[in-house]
C-alpha cells in the first residue's frame, strides 16, 4: 500500500485544519481489506486513522506475540497450569493415542522417532530454557525434535479442531531461532564419477532375499513404507481409465511394469513406478513382506554396500537423469519428491 496524496482543503472555515489522507491497495486485496477492517472494528478508513492517532495500534514485538499465544492458549482451555513462561497442556495428552496417530500417518521407524523425540524434548520446547538446551544440540538431533514437535502440533488440530498450538510452536521456534543451520538446500556435495556406478555394484552383489529387497528399492525408486504398500494394496482389473484408490498395473512387451500408485501420506507422494516385471511378480507372489524385511536390508546395505536403504531411491532418480533418460518431469512423477 503507497500512500499518493495528501490535499489540505483550503476552503475550511473551522479553527481546526484537516487533511485529507488516500492511498492505494490492489484490487485483489479489497476483500483481504475489508475483513481486516472488520477484525478492528473500523466501518472506514477514518475510523482507522482514530485508532492510529491515539496510539491504540502498534506493532507488536516477536516477545509480546510468544506471550500473546501462550495466554491464549491458557485461555481455550489447551493449559492447566502456568509458572512464569512454562505451562504444561501437553501433559494433558494421552501419550499413547498421539503415538498411534503418528503411526497412522508415516511408516514406524519414522513414526517411532518421532514419538520417542517427542517424548524426551517436548518438556524442555515448551519449557524457560527451550533456547539454551536444544541449540547446543546437534543439528541432526535438533532437527528430529523440531519435526516431532510439528507433528504433535498436527495431532492436536486433527484432534481437537484447534490450530493455537501449531502457531504457538511456530512462534517459538521463530523466537529462538531453533531451526538455525538445519536447513541444507544450498549446500553443494562432490563425490567421485564412480560412486554411483560402485554403489549399484554393490547392490547387486548381495546375495538372496534382502539382495532381492535392496534391487526393488533400487530400481523402484520408492520409500520404504511405498513398497509395502505396492506389495499390500490390491490391483484394480481395470488398467486404464479407472479412478478407485487400488493398483493400476500395465505390462510392457520389453519385460517392464508400469505401476499407478497414487500413494500419499502427509506432504509424501508417490505417483507411479517402473520396475522390471520379474521383480514386480516376485514381490506380489511373496507370503510376507513387510517393515522387518526393509529394516534387514537397511543393515545390510549399510555394512555390505556403505549407504542407507533411503539413498537407493536417490540413486535410483540420478540414473533416471543421467544423459536425459527420462526429461525431468517424467522422473518427477516416477519418483515424486515432495
Amino acid at each position: 500500500m503507497e500512500l499518493d496524496q495528501i490535499e489540505k482543503d483550503p476552503t475550511t472555515t473551522n479553527k481546526k485544519s484537516w487533511t485529507s489522507v488516500g492511498a492505494s491497495i490492489g484490487l485483489n486485496e479489497v476483500d483481504l481489506f475489508n475483513k481486516q477492517l472488520d477484525n478492528l472494528q473500523c466501518q472506514t478508513l477514518k475510523d482507522l486513522c482514530n485508532l492510529l492517532i491515539v496510539g491504540k495500534l502498534r506493532r507488536v514485538t516477536d516477545d509480546e506475540q510468544v506471550h500473546i499465544m501462550k495466554v491464549q492458549t491458557q485461555a481455550t482451555g489447551l493449559s492447566t497450569v502456568q509458572i512464569g513462561d512454562k505451562f504444561d497442556f501437553w501433559k494433558q495428552i494421552d501419550d499413547e493415542e498421539f503415538h498411534k496417530w503418528i503411526l497412522g500417518k508415516y511408516i514406524p521407524h519414522t513414526a517411532n522417532c518421532y514419538y520417542s523425540y517427542y517424548v524426551r524434548y517436548v518438556d524442555i520446547f515448551f519449557g524457560p530454557n527451550a533456547e539454551s538446551e536444544l541449540l547446543k544440540l546437534a543439528k541432526h538431533k535438533r532437527s528430529w525434535i523440531l519435526q516431532s514437535i510439528k507433528r504433535f502440533g498436527d495431532y492436536y488440530s486433527n484432534r481437537y479442531g484447534n490450530k493455537e498450538v501449531k502457531f504457538l510452536i511456530a512462534r517459538i521456534i521463530e523466537r529462538y531461532d531453533l531451526n538455525k543451520d538445519l536447513d541444507q538446500k544450498d549446500h553443494i556435495y562432490l563425490v567421485s564419477p564412480q560412486f554411483v556406478e560402485d554403489k549399484i555394484n554393490n547392490v547387486m552383489d548381495i546375495p538372496g532375499e534382502i539382495g532381492f529387497t535392496c534391487r526393488l528399492g533400487l530400481f523402484s525408486g520408492l520409500r520404504e513404507g511405498e513398497i509395502i504398500y505396492i506389495k499390500q494394496k490390491q490391483i484394480c482389473l481395470q488398467s486404464f481409465g479407472c479412478q478407485c484408490d487400488n493398483l493400476h498395473v500395465a505390462n510392457s512387451k520389453n519385460g517392464l511394469s508400469v505401476i499407478a500408485i497414487n500413494w500419499t501420506r502427509g506432504n509424501k507422494k508417490a505417483l507411479a513406478t517402473i520396475i522390471p516385471t520379474c521383480y514386480w511378480q516376485k514381490l506380489r507372489n511373496m507370503p510376507k513382506f513387510d517393515e522387518h524385511d526393509i529394516q534387514a536390508a537397511h543393515k545390510i546395505s549399510k555394512r555390505e554396500a556403505g549407504i542407507a536403504y533411503v539413498v537407493l531411491r536417490k540413486i535410483h532418480y540420478n540414473v533416471m537423469r543421467f544423459n536425459n533418460a527420462f526429461e525431468l518431469d517424467e522422473a518427477e512423477v516416477c519418483i515424486k519428491r515432495s
